[in-house]
Order: C-alpha cells, then sequence, then structure tokens
C-alpha cells in the first residue's frame, strides 16, 4: 500500500499554493471529543479523513469530475476550553469567503459552526439539513448547555427558525426534545419514516421546505447511518439509515443554495476497520459532486 497515498489531499482538489479567496471550500477540523457524553474518539477523525483522503479519486459515484473544484484545507482549530474556543471557531467560519467544510469532533463542535452561518447570511433564511439520529435539543445535558446534546437547542437560539430545519434520520429522544419535536415547527422524518416511505419521497419533501430558504447549512452526525454501516461513533443507534439512503439524501439538494456542510461524531478508535471514516469521505465527496454540477 502506498503509505503517503494514491493521490494528494482530498483526492487532488486540496490547492495549498490558492486561499479561501480563490477556491470553493475550505476545510477547516475540530479535534474535539470532550462534551460527548458517551464513548469518545470522535478527535482523531479529522486526522484519519485527511490521511485516507489521499487515496480518494477526484470522481463521484456517477463520473462527475471534481478536478475543477478547489479546496484550501486550513488545519485544525485545537478546542481546550470550549467556552472560549468555539468563540475562535465562530470567528472563523464566519469570516470564510468560500464554503465550509467542517470536521467533527463530537457535534458541539456545530454549536460555533452554526452559529457563524447564522451570522454569515443574517439578513436571509438558513434552511438546516438535519442527518442525524438524535435531535440534539436538549437545553442542558449532562452537566453542559453545549455538550453535543444540545447543539440544534443553541442554533435554534441563535436566530434559526424551526420551519427552516429538516431533521432526517431520527430514532432517540430525550424527554425534554419531546416538546420541540412535537410542537416546535421542526420537520421531523424519522428512520422509520425512511423505511417505510422511501428516501426518495423524504428527501422530495425536503427539498420542497428547504428550497424557500435562501441558503441552506447541512449537518450530519455520522449515527445518523445504522451501525452495520457506521459502528465507529459514540452513541450507535440500531434500527438507522442505509449508506444508499444518505447519499441520495445528499443527492437529492442539487439545486439547493447550499453553504456549507459539517460531518462530526466519526470515532476512528471504535471502528477498527475505518469504515466510518471511509463513509464519512465519501459523504463530503459526493456533496463537493452536488456543488460541481451546480457550478458547471
Amino acid at each position: 500500500m502506498a503509505e503517503e497515498g494514491t493521490h494528494g489531499l482530498w483526492g487532488d482538489l486540496h490547492r495549498p499554493d490558492l486561499t479561501p479567496e480563490q477556491t470553493d471550500f475550505s476545510v477547516i477540523g475540530i479535534p474535539f471529543d470532550g462534551l460527548a457524553s458517551a464513548r469518545k474518539g470522535a478527535a482523531r477523525a479529522p486526522e484519519r479523513l485527511r490521511y485516507w483522503s489521499r487515496h480518494l479519486t477526484p470522481f463521484s459515484e456517477d463520473r462527475t469530475r471534481l478536478k475543477d473544484m478547489t479546496i484550501c484545507d486550513l488545519g485544525d482549530i485545537p478546542i481546550t476550553a470550549p467556552e472560549s474556543d468555539f468563540v475562535l471557531v465562530r470567528q472563523k467560519v464566519a469570516s470564510l469567503p468560500n464554503m465550509p467544510i467542517i470536521l467533527g469532533g463530537d457535534h458541539s463542535v456545530s454549536i460555533p459552526v452554526l452559529q457563524a452561518q447564522r451570522e454569515r447570511f443574517k439578513n436571509q433564511r438558513l434552511g438546516i439539513l438535519w442527518v442525524d439520529a438524535h435531535p440534539d435539543l436538549c437545553d442542558f445535558f449532562d452537566g453542559s448547555r453545549i455538550s453535543h446534546a444540545n447543539t440544534m437547542r443553541r442554533a435554534l437560539e441563535f436566530g434559526i427558525e424551526p420551519h427552516d430545519v429538516c431533521m432526517v434520520g431520527l430514532r432517540s429522544w430525550e424527554e425534554q426534545e419531546i416538546d420541540l419535536i412535537e410542537n416546535g415547527g421542526i420537520h421531523v422524518y424519522t428512520a422509520a419514516d425512511v423505511a417505510e416511505r422511501g428516501m426518495r419521497k423524504i428527501a422530495d419533501s425536503v427539498y420542497n421546505i428547504l428550497n424557500d430558504c435562501d441558503v441552506v447549512h447541512i449537518s450530519l452526525d455520522i449515527d445518523c447511518l445504522d451501525p452495520s454501516v457506521a459502528p465507529g461513533t459514540g452513541i450507535p443507534e440500531f434500527g438507522g439509515l442505509t449508506s444508499r439512503d444518505v447519499l441520495t439524501l445528499i443527492k437529492s439538494m442539487q439545486d439547493l443554495p447550499l453553504a456549507g456542510l459539517d460531518v462530526v461524531e466519526i470515532a476512528p478508535s471504535l471502528d477498527p476497520s475505518e469504515s466510518t471514516v471511509f463513509a464519512g469521505l465519501k459523504i463530503i465527496m459526493e456533496y463537493i459532486a452536488v456543488v460541481a454540477r451546480k457550478k458547471h
């Protein structure tokens, strides 16, 4: 095996000679899992995603050529004190001139990312496609208001409207989340809904809702996938989405005004095969392909 990789970073899309102003995407790693409530390990995901990205080719699965898409990998933002360091994440993402691709980390790292997106598009409707086994709508969890179970609750407080949020793949709940889920105006599609109705119908419904927004951010927790597909995550939930479900959902957002992606909760140490890492990479590359097809 070529330890250094058969391609360059991000399947040859990384351009170290270019700045964010000159590229389509900025990749930022946030190697932090200190606010995960169960098994740790997600802090190592940015390193493993980058490592294996050198074995990717600059094509999507439908042979969309990605060679004209460019990435500026800005490295990692270390988190030692979340309350203060999350401010640095927010400031960095809010200042980007291009589209962020964020590598978690546990889902708490998406709190400053979503806050930054709200700031970037402060006079526009910001839609959120939330792909996750959990809604993360707790107000206070495990002694914290910024844990990985509080992410969407905090995002709503930043001014993201509930009717502009679509949650897909849900199948686990805390008592304190139920009222918002049932009465808060959020569009909820459980993993069971997907199994019964089919992802194509679910994706069409999501698209029609988010099409009313000015910009759309996708926040994807790898535990949206069934643990048979992606076991390397802190809280695997049985009965999840298939890999084809997730790819169909991402591709179905083709004509939406996409504005960013975060992929979180990949814990490489919990999956010796690293198939969970490869699942994350596939999702990232297919997201890039969606943007590429729209661009060209």
